[in-house]
């Protein structure tokens, strides 16, 4: 009980803190970073990306990177909707959302978009790349959850348990798409 009131307190903190910097223009900002975390946009690449890798006979990738992104979207609204934490209220959100709170969906579906894209291509890059596609996915994944917060229409801890989901749900798809190819190359 002591660890929840320590989370909770530190929610709360760190809301009052970034509401207190909060600026107009970086508000705007941050509505622009999370609309790349949102329902619409992931599923929109996931489908585009599910297309081309069904195009170059990548159905392995399709498969896991469906895993990934749709498996955590179903678990996501079924945790959001059990757990059923309000967001957070006031002065602090910049805008309203009308969803439960916990976990961030933004969080989850950034991290288990980004994260399986960025292995189903990792290999293929020339080195250099490598870092910076690395270095991009991790702040563009970063910045995401911390928009959420910057807004005031998350808490940490919904941000947190959205990566640690969304992280589950990468490690389910690559499992998916090494079994996958595992079976084809048995065949």
């Amino acid at each position: 009980m002591a660890t929840l009131t320590a989370i909770l307190a530190l929610d709360r903190w760190l809301g009052q803190a970034l509401y207190s910097v909060r600026d107009p223009f970086l508000v705007q900002f941050f509505i622009w970073i999370s609309e790349l975390g949102n329902e619409t946009t992931i599923f929109g690449i996931a489908f585009i990306a599910m297309i081309i890798f069904a195009y170059r006979k990548r159905l392995p990738d399709a498969a896991g990177l469906a895993v990934s992104v749709f498996g955590s979207a179903g678990v996501l609204f079924v945790l959001k909707e059990l757990v059923a934490r309000a967001r957070p209220s006031g002065p602090f959100p910049a805008y309203i959302e009308t969803s439960f709170s916990f976990p961030s969906g933004h969080a989850t579906l950034s991290i288990a978009l980004y994260a399986f894209l960025l292995w189903a291509v990792y290999d293929a890059m020339p080195p250099l790349w490598k870092k910076m596609a690395l270095s991009s996915a991790s702040i563009l994944i970063l910045a995401i959850g911390f928009s959420r917060l910057y807004l005031g229409v998350h808490y940490l801890s919904d941000v947190l348990a959205g990566y640690l989901l969304g992280g589950i749900f990468v490690f389910l798809g690559i499992a998916a798409v090494k079994k996958l190819k595992q079976r084809v190359a048995s065949a």
